[in-house]
């Protein structure tokens, strides 16, 4: 166990852990075709917003459409009543043709050290990054600095706490982030907002497998369903698997090692050991792996409170 494990194991409680909306796409369909900038020039007036993603659909001759997909960002996407009075307003000059949708959706937990400890947090993103179980593939850190990638999937490459982990890919249904966020658009920020974060983005079929519909939902979904997501493992320790058997314990250590099933890798890289029981049939995941419950009911907990 390193430094880092040794640090976040102890500290947790040091923490405060909140979830928020990072951002959701809304799709609408107005009666009548029109081009995207005036739907952007509409949202910078009604809300006072400047910038504006907003995406045409299917589009017809002439630059113009009649669906959209819009993202809304910070208060407005943690703010119902807001939200809807701003969507109640575009329809008045941009009349719906039906009810809008969510296109995309992207759930963050942040957890807040109490003291604004950098190390304590950077102990915790490690923790996180270490222990996350996510059924994604092409598992990666960022390296902001220089703009590279650092693929995890081969052996012998050690998750740094600094980099951005990243799981899935950007057209996947569900992808993952981890990171110590200490900047934002590129600035620094002061100690009193920088965090640990997981964030987990749906798209696609994951919407409706998860409950994501009509945008009126969105004021009663119960974001707790969401928990399965934000998944937490730590391996066995071989001892514990062993049961006194000091071959098996040499068994255990040695597959370990051969396959470099380790949390310094990711909890990924046990894909490859425990996966079938006695009878030769694979298990949904290893047999070396165990619930870290504690970071996990965190989790929930933040998730349970989320209530845009």
């Amino acid at each position: 166990m390193n430094n880092y494990q040794q640090t976040a194991d102890s500290a947790l409680k040091q923490f405060r852990a909140t979830a928020v909306i990072d951002w959701f796409d809304v799709e609408i369909r107005t009666e009548r075709p029109t081009q995207h900038q005036h739907i952007r020039r509409a949202l910078r007036e009604i809300t006072s917003v400047n910038r504006w993603w907003v995406e045409a659909i299917d589009m017809q001759p002439g630059d113009v459409t009649d669906t959209f997909r819009i993202r809304f960002h910070d208060e407005l996407a943690n703010n119902y009543q807001q939200l809807s009075a701003a969507l109640h307003a575009l329809a008045r000059l941009f009349t719906f043709a039906a009810e809008p949708t969510i296109a995309g959706i992207e759930i963050s937990c942040d957890f807040w050290h109490k003291q604004q400890s950098v190390e304590a947090t950077r102990a915790l993103t490690y923790r996180m990054q270490t222990s996350l179980f996510a059924p994604g593939t092409n598992h990666r850190q960022y390296n902001g600095d220089n703009s590279s990638n650092q693929f995890l999937d081969k052996p012998g490459n050690r998750i740094n706490p600094a980099y951005n982990l990243r799981i899935g890919n950007e057209d996947d249904a569900i992808s993952w982030q981890c990171y110590h966020k200490c900047t934002d658009k590129k600035q620094p920020l002061p100690l009193r907002q920088q965090r640990a974060r997981i964030e987990v983005t749906l798209q696609g079929d994951a919407l409706q497998q998860h409950g994501f519909g009509l945008l009126s939902g969105l004021q009663h979904f119960q974001f707790e369903t969401l928990a399965s997501l934000f998944t937490f493992r730590r391996p066995i320790a071989a001892a514990q698997m062993a049961k006194g058997d000091l071959f098996r314990l040499i068994s255990i250590n040695w597959i370990r090692s051969y396959r470099d099933a380790t949390t310094e890798r990711g909890i990924h890289s046990f894909s490859t050991v425990g996966q079938r029981d006695k009878k030769g049939r694979t298990r949904a995941e290893s047999s070396h792996l165990t619930a870290d419950k504690e970071l996990s009911n965190r989790v929930r907990a933040a998730l349970r409170n989320l209530r845009p």
